[in-house]
């Protein structure tokens, strides 16, 4: 039986669109100017009109200032999303955060066993080999309460904010490209490199917030959802910052519980960064990795998002 030749596709049509639609490289540049570009445009906008208050003292530092900022950003990345969604006619949920039944049980494992718990054996260690003490409990009845409640509030924003803007849409689209692994790379780089203009930050600090961003792909690819790795990234913040009150990232934040001290070298403490420069978060970490690989084995269904299924 014969078959007719397929009719030549048309050069700019080949440029633009496969079998999949839009390529992905036009989609990712959509997204991106959605979301880096639409808000200089219109600050310039409201600059050239004269609409804009005169500057003034840079943006606060405190909770409440964090937490607005945060969520400010984070509605931004979800409307860019959404109108990505409607491009592509598929549901915004699809991009990393569905609405889900087992979200919140996610969640609260990803942030006790995958953020807090690890934290806690790490400082643990660090207690044993004697080069950590926990020190005394500075805070006292509802302020105890009152700031778990704010930091809580700050990490979960922090943790969904930099989860959906690394992990979403953007690892979803770029992996249709090139692959999902080679996609969690080049992202994982990108996320240690936004980590490095941080106050007292090291090099072993930043090879560790790399595999942090692994360890979160991975999550993403054998459940299918970011919740796991938003509850890991809120878990360990939340702990270091305010429940044992350890640098995160080299800054040390006020309300914090515990007052600690560090009395080792610190390619063990890890030095300025906090815990995260030391090169025993970074074995944690690794660990981490492979015990997840063989924990959610089979237990999840795997994340199609790229021709290539194979993990």
């Amino acid at each position: 039986m014969e078959t007719s030749p397929r009719a030549p596709v048309h050069p700019v049509k080949f440029l633009f669109y496969n079998d999949r639609g839009l390529r992905a490289g036009w989609r990712l540049l959509i997204f991106l100017l959605i979301v880096l570009e639409v808000p200089n445009l219109v600050l310039s906008i409201l600059n050239h009109m004269g609409k804009l208050p005169p500057a003034g003292p840079p943006p606060s530092s405190i909770p409440p200032s964090q937490i607005i900022s945060a969520i400010g950003v984070f509605l931004w990345v979800l409307l860019a999303s959404w109108i990505m969604s409607r491009i592509e006619r598929r549901p915004v949920g699809s991009y990393g955060l569905p609405l889900v039944r087992n979200a919140v049980g996610l969640f609260f494992k990803g942030y006790f066993f995958w953020g807090f718990l690890p934290l806690a054996l790490l400082l643990l260690l660090f207690r044993v080999i004697g080069v950590f003490s926990f020190g005394t409990i500075i805070l006292h009845g509802t302020e105890i309460v009152a700031w778990a409640a704010i930091w809580g509030a700050v990490f979960l924003m922090a943790g969904l904010v930099e989860e959906f803007a690394f992990r979403g849409y953007v690892l979803q689209t770029l992996a249709d490209g090139i692959g999902f692994w080679p996609a969690a790379i080049i992202l994982a780089v990108g996320f240690a490199r936004a980590h490095m203009g941080n106050p007292g930050e090291t090099k072993a600090g930043i090879l560790g917030t790399f595999l942090f961003a692994i360890f979160a792909a991975l999550t993403l690819r054998r459940t299918g959802n970011l919740w796991l790795a938003v509850g890991a990234h809120a878990g360990w913040d939340w702990g270091q910052s305010f429940f044992f009150g350890v640098a995160d990232s080299g800054l040390q934040v006020q309300g914090h519980l515990m007052e600690p001290s560090f009395h080792g070298p610190g390619w063990i403490t890890g030095g300025s960064v906090g815990p995260e420069g030391s090169v025993l978060t970074l074995i944690l970490w690794a660990a981490m990795t492979g015990l997840f690989l063989l924990l959610y084995r089979s237990r999840e269904p795997a994340l199609v998002i790229t021709s290539d299924s194979r993990l």
